[in-house]
């Protein structure tokens, strides 16, 4: 008989341990909005391409790593209205399609803001030129910290533009994409 409880006591802290883990741990880093999925519901804007030419989901595979994808075809924006989690982030990684690699063009600025609907706060800003700089020929992966607007309604703005500021427009070659974009709890 007293075996027999301590096989019970042991059993019972298993349990309490394993809840205890999950409550502390897997519960809090679970939350992930995959924006790829999110995208139906986004707000887009495109010029002066239409927007179903501009912004869509694609499957995009750089140095033998394949991503699910937004395209945002310069000059495009998309804004999705989060409300993010305590120790949110955002992460994606950068990408001109490889399509474009070998093919002249000036680059595609990306750009992440949030704002709030009375300021406006860019938290990146990253120029992307494959065909100038083979160092850019690869997923360029960005994470950017959106504690700050954990609880608040606001938008996230993916913008991207089709060159540099005081360069002349050139829209050649720009099939920008943002591979596996997601707003996550924790990291």
């Amino acid at each position: 008989m007293n075996r027999n409880r301590w096989i019970i006591l042991i059993a019972v802290l298993v349990v309490a341990g394993a809840v205890a883990w999950f409550w502390r741990g897997a519960g809090r880093s679970a939350a992930t909005t995959d924006l790829t999925q999110a995208l139906a519901a986004a707000e887009k804007r495109s010029n002066p391409l239409p927007v179903g030419e501009a912004v869509k989901l694609v499957s995009v595979t750089i140095n033998g790593e394949s991503k699910p994808a937004i395209l945002e075809q310069t000059n495009s924006r998309i804004i999705f209205r989060i409300t993010p989690p305590p120790d949110a982030w955002f992460s994606a990684a950068l990408a001109l399609d490889p399509a474009a690699w070998d093919k002249e063009g000036n680059g595609v600025l990306f750009r992440v803001g949030v704002s709030d609907g009375k300021k406006y706060q860019e938290l990146l800003n990253q120029f992307v030129n494959p065909f100038a700089n083979a160092g850019d020929r690869r997923w360029i992966p960005v994470s950017l910290d959106l504690s700050a607007y954990a609880g608040q309604e606001v938008e996230l703005i993916l913008n991207t533009n089709d060159s540099l500021p005081k360069q002349g427009p050139d829209l050649r070659n720009d099939l920008a994409v943002w591979g596996s974009p997601a707003v996550q709890s924790g990291r």
